[in-house]
């Protein structure tokens, strides 16, 4: 089919904030399965970082009580099927006389343990502990009040009620929100009627929207605040804390070096720089960065050492440790308030720093 001469395509809204929770009707209309081309894709803007992943502990419990039905229903169905045994005495020749047999416990506990990988690994889902962060009481209260989820004559929706009390106390203590991505009109009115949460309809929008240009205005608010005199002080302080829990690996001449306790010295560079995403709160930005580390390096001091060549070892070596910089280009996500031009949230995004000095311009 032609397009007319006056059509255009209607781009997509951004994401009001980048945190996203898929409700559990979601995850069945997709099976469950890692492989569904929206899980994919949603997957790739996870990894892209414009898509932050939640769940809770009851959402998995639901997806792992669903996959065991499932296994289970196609094990009776299985089971019907076999039912044509009476005809291995009839016709023998032309009946298969193995009878076929699944383990559906065992299929359904495969089958969430995979999905749960996906989820926790894969995707790196945020998952909030809703039996225990929320009480019974708060419940409840809702219950009786006729809140939603519980706005409907008979509805006891107690599994989408906790889950949405704990995505809406995270967003709360963290001060920022969450889509909340179901077509159960009972948990979509619990979520637009919460100030914390946002309320989608279908992975598709959260899909398309992730996928929004952000345009020209975003990237002007970016650059002001990215300049504001706030900045500096508070990316030395995340990168600082940061620096600390990063993982180093050793890839320099001392034998046997292992690389601990690493910390910052500078911020040589910061270079190019993405918007992944935008609220009228806050700005999520990729940074890359070119950063001065310091690390303590235990190796063998081998000096005075004599190689052993039958049994491979070196005789009289010593342990030892120097303090070693280097330089390394990591990715840092950084989240700033637009108000303040504060840093409020960020993470390195890179896994392991490499480090191989000493080099021959620090170190005589």
């Amino acid at each position: 089919m032609e397009q007319s001469p006056s059509s255009k395509r209607r781009p997509a809204e951004p994401l009001e904030t980048r945190h996203v929770f898929l409700d559990t009707q979601v995850y069945r209309a997709l099976g469950h399965n890692p492989e569904n081309p929206a899980l994919k894709t949603l997957k790739d803007h996870i990894l892209a970082h414009r898509v932050v992943l939640h769940t809770t502990d009851i959402t998995l419990f639901e997806v792992r009580r669903q996959l065991m039905e499932a296994a289970q229903t196609r094990a009776r169905e299985l089971y019907a099927i076999e039912k044509l045994r009476r005809w291995r005495k009839q016709a023998p020749k032309a009946t298969p006389t193995r009878v076929l047999e699944i383990d559906a416990a065992a299929i359904g506990e495969e089958l969430f343990g995979r999905f749960h990988s996906f989820m926790t690994h894969e995707c790196r889902a945020k998952v909030h502990g809703a039996l225990t962060t929320v009480s019974a009481e708060e419940v409840f209260q809702s219950y009786f009040a006729r809140k939603a989820p519980f706005d409907r004559e008979g509805s006891k929706e107690f599994p989408d009620a906790f889950a949405v009390a704990a995505l809406s106390k995270w967003a709360a203590s963290s001060g920022d929100k969450v889509h909340v991505v179901t077509g159960d009109g009972a948990m979509g009115r619990a979520a637009h009627a919460d100030p914390n949460l946002l309320s989608l309809k279908t992975v598709q929008e959260v899909l398309s929207r992730a996928a929004a240009e952000m345009g020209p205005e975003a990237e002007g608010i970016a650059e002001a605040l990215l300049n504001a005199p706030a900045f500096d002080a508070h990316f030395e302080r995340l990168l600082q804390a940061e620096v600390k829990e990063m993982a180093f690996i050793y890839a320099g001449d001392l034998a046997e070096g292992e690389a601990y306790e690493g910390q910052l010295i500078d911020i040589e560079q910061v270079g190019d720089w993405s918007i992944v995403g935008l609220s009228d709160k806050r700005v999520s930005l990729i940074l890359d960065a070119t950063i001065k580390v310091s690390v303590e390096v235990q190796y063998e001091d081998r000096d005075s050492a004599v190689y052993d060549r039958e049994d491979g070892v070196w005789i009289g070596a010593e342990d030892a440790a120097m303090q070693v910089e280097d330089e390394a280009d990591v990715e840092v996500l950084v989240e700033i308030d637009r108000a303040s031009g504060k840093i409020v949230g960020g993470e390195l995004l890179t896994s392991e720093i490499s480090v191989s000095g000493p080099h021959d311009d620090s170190y005589s």
